[in-house]
Formats: C-alpha cells, structure tokens, sequence
C-alpha cells in the first residue's frame, strides 16, 4: 500500500470512530519508522529538516538513549 492511501485511510479511520483499523494503520507506520534514523524517516515521509546543524546535534545529543 502506498504512503497516501495508507495515510488516508487512517485520516477516515480517525474521523468515523473506527478504532480497530485506526491502531492497526497506526501500527502499520510505527513499523516504518522503528529502528530508522531521523535522515531515513525525513526521507520516507518528505519531511523537510529545519534544524540547524548545531539544533540538530543538541536534539541527538538530549536524547542520545534513543540511538543506544
């Protein structure tokens, strides 16, 4: 499945109440992004960085047990 129709569907899903499918979809993009490095999940899903280089080296290293 596609990302849009993926994301789509968990937009309806949210909207009609529909809990079972919404957790599942959800899941579906956690899995994505498990174990992924932030230039890996930019990538993925067209997310522009907007983090300077030393904003970026400060968010890494506040939450370095992330990557351990």
């Amino acid at each position: 499945m596609d990302q849009a129709t993926l994301f789509e569907l968990i937009f309806a899903a949210n909207y009609l109440n529909i809990k079972t499918p919404l957790d599942l979809l959800c899941q579906a993009v956690a899995d994505m992004v498990k174990d992924k490095t932030p230039k890996y999940v930019r990538q993925t899903f067209h997310i522009k960085n907007d983090f300077t280089p030393e904003e970026e080296e400060e968010v890494c290293k506040e939450n370095q047990w992330v990557f351990e």
